[in-house]
């Protein structure tokens, strides 16, 4: 339920899109379904059409056009051509060029079924910009003047109706089309023929739901402004008003142009100007109202210049004639596009960020969708206007929907702030008394919920849900950063109400100072990544450990590492630590921004802040010094402020009672641990049916008891040590350990440091590490996770969970080597079926003419048929000298084949015939090079293979001089794709083997028509 309310603007944008899709994907594929007769060659046969059972029909389809000219009734002519009459004028027509000024004559012949007593109608919507309609050879309706000429020709442009009867069979109908005003000419919506009372009952239908429209916006804007005038504080009830009054006379200038109707017998440019201006007004209106609610999710620079570039264009439009003006119309109108879609953009970006501003969560996502029905609104239109849909069905809707949808979202943030001023008023009047309280109980509460958040958070900015892009990144971050800051907020406040309570118990050990700081300090690496601030620790090896409760010196340790981070943005953190007078001294420094003089004196109090402005840049409360202060207290100790300046930096110390003697010299270098015969490691008795070791490491013996006794009835061998040192040395010596269980907080060596070391040599298949903890904070986590941990197991043990997390990581090794010794076996055995028959006639045609080479080339086939077929079980390498064997093999049978026209050279390091390395990987690249470099050419060429030492590595290069590679073909060359066409061991599975072994595939060079290099290092 957390995620689906975390994702609702996604999930409901996606719906929207979805519908969007499906409804013009429904448009597109079933325009051309339609059970009605099509018009052909300008003929509609309706002879067999039962109009009232099927209804009318569209007169869409190909007439004949006569461009030019406005015939006369009658009047014979030979047509310019067949045209689709829902297309506007432009390109040609059997080489007669249309332009969308001019004038032309449509016809069409109709055959319908002989009805005396039936009449009939036609509904013409929209030709632009003036028609007449004429049906056998009679006039029956007219828009606007049609003529030859300017001069001649008035526009209009409004619907009307034709209704006639018909004698015969047929109906010759005739239009006549002229356009010199607008920028695009000819039949813009389609026109229907019935019978009257269909026809009627289509425009009644049609122009009843534009006045419907058009009447419910009026009313609701008349409404808005009523509410202004009871609040004229609310200035965006005046704005919204104003935008429905002038988008209903704006919308009655449309579709079936009500506003001509009722104003008939006015001058066409004035109703057009009326019109537009009332549509710019609109949007002037609509953009004072996005200012006025919108201040904080909207910048002032784009209202600024909407309100700029539409005010100017009001002017325009206004100065200038209609003709002028049309040709800014779709220039306009993709404009407006462009900017709701960046309105909803930055609308969606607030919301996502919870930057909700004035609103409530709700409403913002309301006006969001409002924005959207209107973006849905203006992109249908234009797909309409442009021809790329027959009919916007959705104008009308999202129009409507739009006016709704921020009508209730003013009604919602109205009865939102009634409720808030309620609640504040009961709130008020108890807050005093339920302080301590309240703060108790709530930080409790929002403990699990932020989890969540930052759990979802995290898990969405790494890719669970999909992947995200740039945008989404950078709001997940944030959502995360401020759910941290919020979470460490509460653990703040739970800790400062114990304090004043005096219910910290404190569990004094002696802890390790060394150790607890480094770990804190690979915590810190991890979570600054990026950040250009070094991490400095200045701490000697013999230093003693401190009497104190571990889990708060990690507290105020980390408090005070995390304040330098926070407030250095360049430069070092230092964190050093000294043994005077029987007290461990710890200090941290920074090169930060330093702290004002006058604000020094209070750092260590509640909610003290170097300066006021640090919680909007930083954000905290300045709970964490003075809370790290009273633990240090409580622990014997003292937190002070040492020194500070202004841009320079800061430096906090404290001190602790020192536990114990100094502990002898840490030995550092890992690769030379020696043991005593006693330390070898404490091996339990192996009993029959064991398969795996595990070896446990872990400073606490009884926690290694533990393990064993968890361990005492399952098929394992345990090794158990209480030494990091041994625990490496163990890994050498007591051959193969399958997983390691391994302690964070040990001496000497951090568990951190022991798992960095292991993964120098053995990979996370090679050997699983469990990390065993008594914190399980996500910055740990993460930081083990950094250091090359599997998994961890926070203490106390379960054991359910210990043995399950063990058994499911131990079988999934398992898996991976068994995959592994499966595909081995599998490339090991592919023999391509033509290379084999090709050996077989080489051979065979030496056994007449030379039997020694004969001999001799049955002799390489055997070794390179025994090397296919010889699977060595679950090894998953060879030598590079066995591998050698299996190219010189192959090279001698090519040889026989080719003769002369291959030569191949080797340039073989002595000295690395014994390196490992994965099994085909050296063959498939001769073979390659041979067959597809070197055969190529009629001339043959030569192909050298060599392997030399390269920075401790064995570095494999094969080369040859054939025809090379195109550049083009050289990126395909390793991917999947690529080996399914050629079939075989090919270059992506040998690039997949390396990458998931070494880190690093081949490396592929090559000049078309002269030469090809292949090469890869392996250890």
């Amino acid at each position: 339920m957390k995620v689906l309310q975390k994702n609702s603007l996604y999930i409901i944008l996606f719906a929207i899109v979805c519908f969007l899709l499906l409804y013009y994907g429904t448009i597109f594929f079933g325009q051309n379904k339609e059970s009605a007769p099509q018009i052909q060659n300008g003929v509609l046969d309706l002879s067999n059409w039962d109009f009232d059972k099927s209804g009318p029909v569209k007169l869409d389809g190909s007439w004949e056009l006569y461009w030019g000219t406005l015939l006369e009734p009658g009047q014979a002519a030979v047509p310019t051509g067949i045209f689709p009459i829902l297309s506007y004028w432009s390109g040609s027509l059997n080489h007669t060029p249309l332009q969308a000024k001019g004038m032309a004559t449509y016809k069409l012949h109709v055959k319908v079924k002989p009805s005396p007593s039936m009449v009939y109608g036609i509904r013409v919507v929209n030709i632009q910009m003036s028609s007449a309609l004429y049906v056998n050879g009679l006039k029956l309706g007219s828009s606007g003047t049609p003529g030859p000429s300017r001069s001649e020709y008035s526009p209009e442009n409004k619907p009307y109706i034709a209704y006639f009867p018909l004698e015969g069979d047929t109906a010759d109908i005739m239009i006549h089309a002229a356009n010199y005003d607008f920028i695009q000419g000819g039949v813009a919506s389609s026109l229907y023929f019935g019978s009257a009372e269909q026809i009627n009952r289509i425009d009644k239908l049609s122009t009843g739901i534009g006045i419907a429209l058009e009447v419910s916006i009026l009313l609701l804007g008349i409404y808005h402004l009523g509410t202004y005038v009871t609040r004229k504080k609310e200035k965006g009830f005046l704005y919204f008003g104003i935008y429905c009054i002038s988008s209903a006379i704006s919308f009655a200038g449309l579709g079936d142009k009500p506003l001509m109707q009722i104003f008939d017998g006015f001058p066409f440019a004035l109703i057009h100007k009326i019109q537009g201006i009332s549509m710019h007004t609109s949007i002037l209106a609509l953009t004072l109202f996005i200012k006025h609610v919108c201040s904080e999710q909207v910048p002032r620079w784009l209202v600024k210049s909407v309100l700029t570039v539409y005010g100017v264009y009001s002017v325009y439009f206004i100065l200038v004639p209609f003709r002028v003006y049309s040709y800014t119309t779709f220039v306009m109108s993709a404009l407006q596009i462009v900017i709701y879609f960046i309105i909803i953009w930055l609308l969606s970006a607030a919301y996502m960020r919870g930057n909700y501003g004035s609103f409530s969560k709700r409403s913002l996502l309301i006006l969001i969708l409002a924005f959207c029905a209107l973006l849905i609104c203006i992109l249908d239109a234009s797909l309409y206007l442009l021809r790329i849909v027959p009919k916007n069905f959705l104008f009308d809707f999202c129009a409507m929907s739009f006016v709704l949808f921020i009508s209730f979202m003013l009604a919602s943030r109205f009865s939102e702030a009634y409720q808030t001023i309620e609640k504040m008023t009961r709130k008020l009047s108890e807050n005093d008394r339920l302080k301590d309280e309240f703060l108790i109980n709530t930080t409790h509460e929002f403990q699990t919920p932020l989890n969540g958040i930052i759990n979802i958070s995290q898990s969405l900015l790494e890719g669970a849900a999909g992947d995200v892009n740039d945008k989404q990144k950078e709001n997940l971050s944030t959502i995360v950063a401020v759910s941290q800051r919020l979470s460490t907020l509460v653990r703040d406040i739970l800790d400062l109400e114990r304090i004043k309570r005096n219910e910290i118990h404190l569990q004094t050990s002696a802890v390790d100072v060394k150790v607890l700081i480094s770990i804190i300090m690979d915590m810190f690496n991890y979570l600054i990544s990026g950040k250009k601030v070094g991490l400095i620790q200045d701490i000697p090896d013999n230093l003693p450990p401190v009497r104190a409760d571990e889990n708060r010196l990690w507290q105020v340790v980390y408090n005070v590492v995390g304040n330098a981070v926070k407030f250095t943005e360049q430069g070092a953190v230092t964190v050093s630590a000294r043994y005077r007078n029987g007290h461990v001294e710890i200090a941290v420094e920074d090169t930060g921004m330093g702290i004002p003089p006058y604000r020094q004196q209070r750092i260590m109090e509640l909610f003290g802040q170097a300066d006021r402005h640090i919680p909007e840049a930083y954000g905290g409360m300045g709970l964490g010094l003075s809370i790290s202060g009273k633990l240090v207290q409580l622990m014997g100790g003292e937190l002070r402020l040492d020194w500070s300046e202004e841009g320079r930096g800061s430096r906090f110390l404290f001190h602790l009672p020192a536990a114990g003697p100094f502990p002898r010299q840490r030995e550092r270098n890992t690769a030379s641990f020696r043991l005593t015969p006693s330390a070898a490691g404490e091996a339990e008795p192996e009993t029959t049916g064991r398969k795996f070791t595990i070896l446990a490491v872990d400073d606490e013996p009884s926690n290694l008891q533990v393990l064993s006794v968890l361990f005492a009835g399952e098929a394992y061998r345990m090794l158990k040590t209480t030494s990091p040192q041994e625990a490496l040395q163990l890994l050498q010596t007591s051959g193969t350990i399958d997983l390691v269980l391994l302690d964070v907080m040990m001496p000497n060596l951090s568990g951190y440091e022991v798992c960095r070391e292991i993964r120098r040599q053995y990979t996370l298949f090679d050997l699983p590490i469990v990390m065993l903890t008594a914190r399980n904070t996500p910055s740990e986590v993460a930081a083990g996770f950094e250091a090359g941990a599997n998994d961890f197991i926070i203490k106390p043990f379960n054991s359910w969970e210990v043995r399950a997390r063990v058994n499911t990581l131990l079988q999934l090794k398992q898996s991976v080597q068994d995959a592994l010794a499966s595909e081995m076996a599998f490339l090991q055995s592919q023999i391509k079926p033509h290379f084999l028959f090709n050996s077989l006639n080489a051979i065979l045609s030496f056994c007449r003419t030379d039997s020694a080479r004969a001999e001799q080339l049955i002799s390489h086939l055997s070794v390179y048929l025994r090397r296919c077929f010889d699977i060595p079980g679950t090894e998953a390498f060879v030598t590079l000298e066995s591998e050698l064997q299996l190219v010189q093999a192959y090279v001698e049978i090519e040889k026989a084949r080719f003769e002369e026209r291959l030569t191949v050279l080797y340039d073989i390091d002595p000295g690395l015939l014994q390196t490992r390395l994965l099994p085909l990987t050296i063959q498939p690249l001769v073979e390659n090079a041979i067959r597809h470099g070197i055969m190529k050419k009629e001339n043959g060429g030569v192909v050298k293979l060599t392997v030399k030492a390269a920075a401790g590595l064995a570095c494999v290069e094969v080369w040859d001089n054939g025809v090379g590679i195109p550049g083009g073909k050289l990126a395909s060359l390793t991917e999947k794709n690529h080996a399914r066409e050629t079939g075989g061991v090919g270059l992506p599975n040998i690039h997949r083997r390396l990458i998931n072994w070494l880190g690093n595939g081949l490396q592929i060079e090559s000049t078309e028509q002269e030469w090809t290099k292949v090469s890869f290092y392996t250890k």
